[in-house]
């Protein structure tokens, strides 16, 4: 069963099920979504990333997990914002980012609410029996090349884990001419270190997601994990390469008095 697998090992690569399920339609819509991601102003010059988020709640004692999404704040400017906060967890980004919030048409695209239902459901906590809400987050994520010396960086560019207890990574799309965007997963002790820094021992898997809707799980505590930069394949060829990511992050609530 995934569940147990994610439990036992720290990460699952696999297809959901809406994978068998999901209407061509609604699939092209969070393509949609991604052409009008803004560039991600918290990252650095050449990083080639753009990205958008949203976020919301679960309540884990009702029948269904709907999410609940929370309301959006605005900027000076008069933009959609969602705030993400991972603490410390994030060497490259110690505080709160506001990110240009998502589409309200793709919080209620139907193949998006049933990856974070399914995504939920392979969940597990410490304390099942006194539940409090579930804070999910769900980052839109791009990483564009337009040439071999312009690589698309994800961040942090090293092993790390999230701070959230359980990450799910889910592709939208990639473009067939690009090599990269492969996914590394190792021993929690080279968190923070460089790819060329981790011995082989302590890397446990390696994959890349390369059909819509390929999709892999982390359990934080038990993992870290690394993706390497996209990079434009044949430079001679028209376009821009591209790797569309839709990651889904769930942290429980506490009550702070």
């Amino acid at each position: 069963m995934p569940r147990s697998a994610l439990a036992e090992d720290g990460y699952l690569h696999y297809m959901p099920r809406v994978s068998q399920t999901h209407c061509v339609e609604e699939l092209a819509e969070l393509r949609r979504e991604f052409e009008q991601l803004e560039p991600d102003e918290y990252a650095p010059p050449g990083v080639n990333r753009f990205r958008r988020y949203g976020n919301g709640v679960i309540l884990p004692w009702q029948d269904t997990h709907e999410g609940h999404w929370l309301p959006i704040v605005k900027d000076g400017a008069g933009h959609g914002r969602a705030g993400y906060d991972q603490g410390g967890n994030n060497p490259d980004h110690a505080n709160i980012r506001y990110f240009h919030a998502l589409s309200d048409a793709v919080k209620n695209n139907r193949v998006l609410l049933d990856l974070i239902d399914e995504d939920f459901s392979l969940t597990f906590w410490q304390h099942p029996g006194q539940p409090l809400p579930i804070y999910f987050g769900v980052h839109f994520v791009k990483l564009t090349s337009a040439s071999s010396d312009q690589p698309g960086i994800s961040s942090p560019n090293f092993f790390h884990q999230d701070g959230e207890p359980f990450t799910f990574a889910h592709l939208i799309y990639r473009s067939s001419n690009m090599t990269g965007g492969i996914n590394f997963i190792g021993h929690p002790e080279i968190r923070n270190m460089l790819f060329e820094d981790a011995r082989s021992s302590q890397i446990w898997a390696e994959f890349t997601l390369s059909e819509p809707l390929d999709s892999f799980a982390v359990h934080d505590p038990k993992v870290s994990h690394y993706i390497s930069p996209i990079k434009k394949l044949d430079d001679a060829s028209p376009g821009v390469c591209e790797r569309c990511i839709v990651l889904v992050d769930f942290s429980p609530t506490i009550q702070r008095i």
